[in-house]
């Protein structure tokens, strides 16, 4: 831990993927540069550390909301990245030998109801407007989402091979013993109580710098200054005990491609390397003044709902243990856009805003952050990610009161799709209204 004051060329504040990737970067770049990483824990503590293991591809926004934004051009350019990222993960952690369970298998959405049909064809629609080909978003049978993973009811679905499965807390421990090879310091149990221009106050001293990156992610929001920016969201997660080889073959699921169901509710699963079904949601509650506490992390409504979720979609662990169940925060801006902003004028950087998608963003986010820092000039610096400043969640009681109708009307969509198997069209229309 920090104790007195230390001085660095930059300092990152946050241990995880975001606050790990930009050091690896940097002393790419700038091998000359002090770098120093401060944990209020340990390293891979917040969602680093405990998340579905999807090293995604893609971004929180769609093609055509990037576009609208940003125009065709900046969104291809940035997606294009998101592609190569995934396989640059790959790439570093064989290279420096981090054993994180890596595997390209794609992912696979599946429709359970017409609903979800309709919703993914249209999702898939725009993906392909947008210049994309099959190649990287495709519609599959019902006979070739079955031949993959062997689902109890499935009316077809959507695959792309821009995912791999990873084993979160390998990655970021292997990350965190790689820069420190590279000469990063690490101080764990130093919490920050202050992020300002060159310096970062700590509970227990102080580390200046010419460059200070807020790397907290969700975690944003526990800073006075925060609660506005990045509002905490809740994904709970469960894992069976390892399953049988008999079981593995009634389920196929050879290529550990990453799973999600069509509903709207966000669920994911994997394959875990040692014969797990890890399967993840969201739906717990937003919880007032955008507070963050580890007792957060066990809700057991939403955990045997996850398990019933697991059984429904796989019949054939119905005998099976679940022998985890845990959870955490996702960081959420009010625009759903992730961000990597630089101010030359006083230092600031900071890097976030995944909504749960910051396996790879992450990594884009760190190396976009570097490259800005450095001043290499690369076509990063002027990606759609640079600078860019989302709008302040509204005070309270309006933000608990907006987040958690907007869970509720997404649980009331896929109930009544489930019973009518006709889209909630505006009912969804309604929650993205309130979204804004």
């Amino acid at each position: 831990a920090v104790d007195g004051v230390v001085e660095f060329d930059v300092v990152i504040v946050g241990g995880g993927y975001t606050g790990l990737w930009t050091a690896f970067y940097l002393k790419q770049l700038a091998p000359q540069l002090s770098v120093s990483i401060v944990e209020s824990q340990f390293v891979g503590f917040g969602g680093s550390g405990r998340n579905g293991g999807w090293c995604s591809a893609f971004l929180p926004m769609s093609p055509s909301e990037m576009s609208a934004e940003h125009g065709a051009q900046a969104m291809r350019f940035l997606q294009d990245q998101m592609f190569a990222t995934v396989d640059e993960i790959a790439r570093v952690t064989q290279s420096n030998n981090i054993d994180c369970d890596f595997y390209k298998g794609g992912t696979i959405t599946s429709a359970s109801n017409a609903a979800h049909v309709e919703r993914l064809h249209h999702y898939i629609d725009d993906w392909h407007a947008a210049g994309f080909s099959d190649t990287d978003m495709s519609w599959e049978s019902a006979d070739q989402i079955s031949h993959r993973v062997a689902v109890r009811s499935t009316f077809g679905g959507m695959y792309s091979p821009h995912c791999a499965a990873i084993h979160p807390w390998k990655l970021v421990t292997g990350l965190a013993r790689t820069v420190e090879s590279l000469g990063v310091v690490i101080f764990e149990d130093s919490r920050a109580i202050s992020i300002e221009p060159r310096r970062v106050v700590l509970e227990r001293g102080e580390v200046r710098a010419k460059w200070v990156v807020n790397a907290l992610e969700s975690f944003t929001s526990q800073l006075p200054a925060g609660k506005r920016k990045i509002v905490p969201l809740y994904s709970l997660m469960v894992a069976t005990e390892p399953l049988s080889e008999s079981v593995w073959r009634s389920l196929g699921w050879t290529h550990r491609e990453t799973f999600a169901d069509g509903r709207n509710m966000v669920t994911y699963a994997q394959r875990t390397a040692d014969g797990r079904i890890a399967f993840g949601g969201r739906g717990a509650p937003y919880h007032f003044g955008s507070s963050i506490s580890d007792s957060y992390d066990r809700h057991t409504t939403i955990h045997s709902r996850l398990e019933q979720t697991v059984q429904e979609i796989f019949p054939q662990v119905a005998d099976a243990q679940f022998t985890h169940h845990w959870g955490g925060p996702v960081g959420a801006p009010r625009d759903w856009h992730a961000f990597a902003n630089v101010d030359v004028a006083t230092g600031l950087c900071a890097g976030g805003g995944y909504v749960g998608d910051g396996v790879a963003l992450s990594s884009l986010v760190g190396r976009t952050l570097a490259h800005q820092i450095v001043d290499t000039g690369d076509a990063l610096t002027r990606s759609a990610l640079v600078n860019h400043q989302s709008k302040k969640w509204e005070f309270e009681p309006l933000r608990w009161l907006g987040v958690n109708s907007l869970l509720a009307l997404t649980e009331y969509a896929d109930k009544a799709e489930q019973r009518t198997h006709r889209p909630m069209k505006r009912l969804l229309a309604l929650r993205d209204g309130l979204l804004g």
